[in-house]
């Protein structure tokens, strides 16, 4: 499903199913904030989230839609889940990093309230 979702993005999209279970064996890896979306038998989309205890803050650490079930809501839905799960934890504030160009997530998360805090630039040279 992340392969999917991210078939644009070269580092999220090249994620394995080692890398995923790499990052289920760290340390503040919680099941309870890793929520699955199914339509069917066929999941559709995740929303992983992350805590950072000593900041008291949460992360939407990352979240999937499908190719097929994007546009419709999902990504919202999968968004508030996952807010909701962190402030039921104590933790008003979340962040998130998001690719400027994906404009599609970026118009998500603004109509949830999320702003920009900062911007990273990223430069690279073909050789």
């Amino acid at each position: 499903m992340n392969a999917a979702a991210f078939a644009h993005h070269p580092e999220q999209g090249s994620l394995t199913q080692r890398d995923l279970d790499d990052r289920k064996a760290e340390p503040w890896f919680d099941p309870a904030g890793f929520f699955l979306a199914f339509r069917g038998d066929e999941l559709v989309g995740f929303h992983w989230t992350k805590v950072h205890a000593e900041e008291g803050l949460g992360e939407v650490y990352v979240l999937g839609v499908g190719p097929g079930a994007q546009g419709g809501g999902l990504g919202k839905a999968l968004t508030t889940i996952g807010l909701r799960h962190l402030a039921g934890q104590g933790l008003p504030t979340a962040m998130l990093y998001v690719d400027a160009d994906n404009k599609a997530a970026v118009s998500v998360y603004e109509r949830l309230g999320f702003v920009t805090h900062e911007v990273d630039l990223m430069y690279r040279t073909e050789t």
